[in-house]
């Protein structure tokens, strides 16, 4: 079933606490744009299908469908659109549905390509990928699923052995310590993803990196030699859309269980107030950590069920989009 093209207009909205309201009731399936609106780090643009201050509709009420939220943070397009929120979509409403996101995404990047040449577009749920293609003349990418834990089920706190000067020691004997300049070369040595080493280097204050301590001493009470740990056994990182990826443990270091530490980790660093968003009200600081995983990837699948997290029910996939696009 096909529809007209349906007329769009997109607004501004710097508040984004209002959004995380509107979109708080379709969690989990709002996640990654939920995520994305508190996690800290540089600003993002974001735009909606209805002004600022009409997230209810003007009755008080959840806003009716259909709408659209959509997030750019530089190399990446995240969105949301209300229709996502239901099991099923009738005919007539999946026909909708597209036409809205392939609207309002084209009209997006049409007035706001900002000079670049390519962007992505992320977490695309498995039921827009087709509208994706035909809008856009591309093929999406690499299905994954979103494994998450709501806050909720978050273990704020985890058991240490001691805080040294630099980091603090858990159990295995290793140091936990933010991300550092000169780890930027193996980060990206062992990522997956060909991440640019400049966005690695934004994101050094929410990676936790695990490293190894001299044997011979004891790093709950020799707080020198703890201090400067040198060899990285695990790392993960938060990127700017609240996931954590690049999650490796070195191959010397794996079977002793610090794939789950350095995540847990991570995890209880991410609800710290160490790291809470300036740009949302304290009260709205509870997105869910979560990591995408290739659905073929079964080592990470194991993973994310040893840390307890849940599995989504449904797909999400990545398009790359080439700019400017033609009128």
């Amino acid at each position: 079933m096909s529809v007209a093209p349906i007329p769009v207009v997109l607004f501004s909205h710097d508040d984004h606490s209002p959004l995380l309201d509107l979109l708080r009731p379709f969690l989990p399936r709002s996640l990654p744009l939920y995520s994305t609106l508190q996690t800290p780090g540089q600003p993002i643009a974001v735009y909606a299908t209805f002004q600022p201050g009409a997230e209810t509709g003007g009755e008080g009420g959840r806003r009716r469908s259909p709408w659209l939220i959509l997030a750019d943070l530089g190399n990446q397009l995240r969105f949301f659109c209300s229709y996502e929120a239901k099991t099923t979509l009738s005919e007539a409403e999946r026909a909708e549905g597209e036409e809205l996101v392939g609207q309002a995404l084209r009209l997006y990047l049409l007035e706001h390509h900002g000079g670049r040449d390519r962007i992505s577009i992320g977490a695309v749920p498995d039921i827009w990928t087709s509208c994706i293609e035909r809008f856009f003349d591309t093929k999406p990418f690499s299905n994954s699923e979103i494994h998450y834990l709501l806050p909720q089920e978050v273990t704020e706190s985890l058991p240490v052995n001691g805080s040294t000067k630099g980091g603090v020691v858990l159990p295995g004997g290793v140091v936990a310590t933010e991300g550092r300049e000169e780890d930027v070369a193996e980060i990206l040595s062992t990522s997956e993803v060909p991440h640019p080493p400049a966005y690695i280097s934004t994101r050094l204050p929410y990676t936790t990196v695990l490293r190894s301590v001299d044997s011979s001493t004891d790093p709950s009470t020799d707080s020198t030699a703890a201090a400067t740990p040198s060899s990285i056994v695990a790392h993960c990182t938060t990127h700017r859309d609240g996931s954590i990826g690049t999650l490796y443990v070195s191959s010397s270091h794996r079977q002793r269980g610090l794939g789950a530490l350095v995540l847990r980790t991570r995890i209880a660093r991410m609800f710290s107030p160490a790291e809470a968003p300036q740009h949302v009200n304290q009260d709205d600081r509870d997105a869910a950590a979560f990591c995408y995983v290739h659905a073929e990837n079964a080592a990470s699948n194991a993973l994310m069920r040893k840390v307890g997290m849940r599995k989504s029910d449904w797909e999400v996939w990545w398009a790359r989009v080439k700019l400017p696009l033609k009128a």
